[in-house]
């Protein structure tokens, strides 16, 4: 009886997220600040700018901390520890940086020439925040074994993201831009 209430408790909590998700999802009507409109046009990739989150849970650091003089099972899992709460904050920094460009790409989507631009949005926010949730959800329960495969497909899906928009924003004229249409920066 106690584990049919807590299949129910975890149920009930996936559920809410996943509204709580699709709520913000559906109102993010952010503006894109003027300094990230440039860096959309140049820039380093999220790919490169995000790397560094895939290497958190590197089998080869645990080995080394396991083999060194006077390492204990307390040491790893403080280096386990420490290691989530560094990928929940860049997990958080990566919400962030996908939701300003969502809101962006919803600013777009009605003066893109891509009949197809606004289902492409919506799969890619779909796709990040179902990848999202999977991470956090791991960092919960502490189960990082393919943490560096989910965060590549994360910041793939920024990625794809970032260059749709891109495309859109490099096709506008200029008074179609947002910026010009009075959009406050």
């Amino acid at each position: 009886m106690t584990m049919l209430m807590l299949l129910l408790g975890v149920i009930l909590a996936v559920g809410i997220a996943a509204a709580l998700t699709m709520r913000g999802l559906l109102r993010a009507t952010g503006v894109m600040p003027r300094a990230e409109l440039e860096a959309l046009a140049a820039g380093r990739s999220a790919l490169e700018a995000y790397q560094p989150m895939g290497r958190l849970f590197s089998p080869e650091d645990f080995a080394f901390v396991a083999e060194h003089p006077g390492a204990s099972p307390v040491l790893s899992r403080q280096l386990r520890r420490q290691r989530a709460r560094i990928l929940r904050l860049y997990l958080r920094d990566l919400r962030g940086d996908f939701g300003r460009l969502y809101a962006f790409c919803r600013l777009l989507a009605p003066q893109s020439q891509d009949p197809s631009f606004a289902s492409l949005i919506t799969q890619q926010a779909l796709s990040f925040y179902g990848l999202w949730m999977i991470l956090q959800v791991r960092c919960s329960v502490g189960w990082f074994l393919h943490v560096r495969v989910d965060t590549v497909d994360l910041v793939g899906s920024l990625e794809r993201l970032r260059e749709a928009a891109r495309a859109v924003a490099m096709s506008l004229t200029p008074q179609q831009s947002p910026v010009a249409a009075g959009a406050a920066f």
